[in-house]
C-alpha cells in the first residue's frame, strides 16, 4: 500500500509540475539586433546552445557579426530564415585594431557581399583618437560596398562628443546607419543632434546595460525623464540587442575566451524591464516591428 501511495503522490507531484511548466507564457516575440559569435565563444559554447538560447527567449530576428564572419554563418546555417549575419572587416582575430590599414579588407568584404551570404556590414568600430580617420580609404571603401549593396552598416563610435557621428552620417546621407550602441557613453542631449539631423540613422541601445556602458536606467527604477522623452521621439528608429561579449568595450581582453553567451537571460531580461515601463504600442515598436521594418530587405532575401 505504502509503495502505491508513493507511485501516486510521485506521479502526482510531476504531473502538477509538468503543468505548471506548460502553463508559463511564453515572452512576447523579440528582435535582437546586435549579437556577436566569435572564435572565441565558439571555443566554450556551441552554435547549437546560442540558438537555443535564443528561441527559449522567442528571438524571431537575430542580427549576428563575428570574429572572423564565418562564425557568424554557423548561427545563420542552424537559424535558416530568422538570423542575419553581417560580414566585419576583422577577417582575422589579430586584425582587429589594424583593419583600416589592410587593402585586402574592402575585396574581402566586395565578395562576402556578392556571395549573397551577409546583409550588412560592421560591426565596425571608429575610436576618436585611435583611428581610422574618418577619410581613411579603406573605411571609406566600405561605405561604398554598403551604397553598391544597399546594405546598411553597424557603426560602433568611441567618441566623447556626438559631431563624431554627426560628421559620417551627414557626409553619407545614401548610407543606412545602425548606430550601435547609440555613442556608447553619450547622454539623450548629445545623442538627439545625430538622430535630428541624419535621418539615416537608426538607435542601437545594445551595451546600454550594467555589464558593457553602464545602465541607462537602473534595474527597478522608471526610465530616468530624459531618456523617455528621447525615447518617445524617436520611438520608430529605435532597436534593441543584447551584444552578448564580456568585456567586448575593453579591446586588449579579445584574445580571452569569451563566456557573454551564458549572460543572455541577464542581458536580455535587463531590456526587457525598461521596455516594459513604455506604451504598450511604443514597447512593441522597440522590441520587435522597428527591426522588422528595418531588416525587411534581408528578410525577404533569405526566405
Amino acid at each position: 500500500m505504502w509503495h502505491r501511495l508513493i507511485l501516486f503522490l510521485a506521479v502526482g507531484t510531476f504531473s502538477v509540475i509538468g503543468c505548471q511548466s506548460m502553463s508559463q507564457p511564453q515572452p512576447p516575440p523579440f528582435a535582437d539586433i546586435h549579437l556577436h559569435y566569435n572564435w572565441d565563444q565558439d571555443e566554450i559554447y556551441s552554435p547549437e546552445q546560442a540558438l537555443e538560447d535564443l528561441q527559449k527567449h522567442n528571438v524571431v530576428l537575430a542580427v549576428v557579426s563575428s570574429v572572423p564572419s564565418d562564425f557568424a554563418l554557423k548561427l545563420s546555417e542552424l537559424g535558416k530564415d530568422w538570423i542575419v549575419p553581417f560580414y566585419t572587416p576583422y577577417y582575422d582575430a589579430g586584425n582587429r585594431l589594424n583593419w583600416f590599414y589592410d587593402e585586402k579588407v574592402v575585396d574581402k568584404a566586395r565578395e562576402a557581399l556578392a556571395s549573397g551570404r551577409f546583409y550588412g556590414l560592421g560591426e565596425i568600430h571608429l575610436v576618436a583618437g585611435a583611428g581610422p580617420r574618418r577619410d581613411n580609404p579603406v573605411f571609406l571603401g566600405l561605405l561604398d560596398l554598403a551604397r553598391e549593396f544597399d546594405v546598411p552598416v553597424n557603426i560602433h563610435t568611441d567618441s566623447s562628443r556626438y559631431e563624431y557621428m554627426l560628421s559620417i552620417c551627414e557626409q553619407h546621407p545614401d548610407v543606412t546607419f545602425q548606430w550601435a550602441h547609440v555613442g556608447g557613453i553619450l547622454q539623450p542631449a548629445a545623442i538627439t543632434p545625430v538622430m535630428d539631423v541624419c535621418p539615416n540613422v537608426w538607435a542601437d541601445m545594445s551595451a546600454r546595460d550594467p555589464w558593457h556602458y553602464g545602465d541607462f536606467v537602473v534595474r527597478g527604477q522608471p526610465i530616468p525623464e530624459e531618456w523617455r522623452q528621447w525615447i518617445m521621439r524617436f520611438q520608430d528608429r529605435i532597436m534593441v540587442g543584447t551584444d552578448p561579449v564580456s568585456g567586448g568595450h575593453e579591446v586588449y581582453t579579445w584574445h580571452e575566451a569569451d563566456d557573454g553567451w551564458t549572460q543572455y537571460a541577464a542581458l536580455y531580461d535587463y531590456h526587457r524591464g525598461w521596455m516594459n515601463q513604455l506604451p504598450p504600442e511604443v514597447e512593441k515598436k522597440i522590441r520587435l516591428t522597428n527591426a522588422q521594418r528595418f531588416f525587411d530587405y534581408a528578410l525577404q532575401k533569405i526566405r
